[in-house]
């Protein structure tokens, strides 16, 4: 049997299956399992113990979205500018507005929005927004990423580097 024979051969026993994952999203998904082992362990179910807040002046996408999923698909965008300040995005309008750190929680304000006109179900967004932030959110660190945890959503949101 020649090499190129061994390599088709290989191939038909075991073929793709379409997407294929990626390692970087394997690693985040278990990170954020491994988190929530922590917190089960410590208490809290499906809550790690939270972390210094270090994300003023950094911005966040999502990754994974567990529970009520972002219409149109998202990401969810996230940025600290300044302390005590937040912007958010979930594929339609700009959210911005005051935030007080508390602990495990994030206790946003009133927030103020851009009002342009989208399409589709990204109109749909905006409401996400509005009903994932109608409670503090809880927060915590894994690595590099950060998790937000709101009424009827669990957020996993890694750092965006500019």
């Amino acid at each position: 049997m020649s090499l190129g024979d061994r390599a088709q051969s290989s191939h038909r026993r075991y073929p793709t299956r379409g997407r294929r994952i990626s390692l970087r999203t394997v690693a985040l998904v278990s990170a954020l399992f491994a988190a929530a082992v922590v917190g089960a362990v410590n208490g809290a179910p499906g809550r790690a113990a939270p972390a210094d807040p270090h994300f003023v002046g950094r911005s966040y996408t999502s990754t994974v979205v567990n529970g009520a999923q972002i219409p149109g698909g998202g990401p969810l965008q996230v940025s600290f500018p300044a302390a005590n300040r937040i912007s958010l995005t979930a594929g339609c309008n700009r959210h911005i507005g005051e935030l007080q750190v508390d602990g495990p929680l994030l206790r946003l304000g009133a927030l103020a929005s851009t009002m342009m006109a989208c399409p589709g179900p990204r109109a749909q967004a905006d409401d996400w927004i509005t009903s994932f932030t109608s409670e503090p959110l809880t927060w915590y660190s894994v690595g590099q990423a950060l998790v937000l945890v709101g009424p009827d959503a669990q957020v996993l949101l890694t750092e965006k580097y500019s």
